[in-house]
């Protein structure tokens, strides 16, 4: 079986001219070598453990699966990230992924950051897990590509650097 993407290192117009889009349309079987996570049923701590048994022996500290679109209200556009011990807070702004030859734009990429607690209860605090999630234009947002990871932070001197590791079974 081929997997689209250099020792899975995807690009993000693999993740959403390929994955996505063969995803969303159920015509290419291999796309099923990414699994399905539903974010808002899953803690983040808890994602690593479930690819392990993945068809892809991830050995970086990225993983990548698809991820269900939950709405917040069905007459509404927004996507409900809750979990029970936190939430997936956007940050910055949702950046274009275009495609190499053309420079077409065909998806959008944003970028997550894990906040526990809920701030309805006034306390959060924010994390180290990261995800970006990949949307593809022209499609129902059904699904979403998912490229995920914990961002360590180490002590270099004096100061507090954020470095990505590779998280051997974390």
């Amino acid at each position: 079986m081929e997997i689209v993407g250099m020792g899975f290192r995807p690009t993000d117009e693999e993740l959403v001219d390929f994955y996505l889009k063969h995803k969303l349309l159920d015509d290419d079987p291999l796309v099923h070598v990414l699994t399905d996570i539903d974010l808002s049923d899953v803690e983040p701590w808890e994602i690593p453990e479930m690819l392990a048994k993945s068809v892809i022996a991830f050995k970086t500290s990225e993983w990548f699966f698809f991820s269900p679109v939950n709405l917040k209200y069905s007459n509404s556009k927004r996507f409900k990230r809750t979990t029970k011990s936190g939430f997936w807070k956007p940050t910055g702004k949702p950046r274009d992924v275009r495609t190499g030859d053309t420079d077409t734009v065909i998806g959008t990429k944003k970028t997550l950051v894990f906040q526990s607690g809920h701030v309805s209860k006034g306390v959060t605090v924010k994390s180290n897990w990261v995800i970006h999630e990949y949307h593809a234009l022209n499609f129902l947002q059904s699904q979403v590509c998912i490229s995920f990871f914990k961002k360590l932070v180490t002590l270099l001197g004096n100061n507090l650097c954020p470095k990505l590791q590779c998280i051997e079974g974390v």
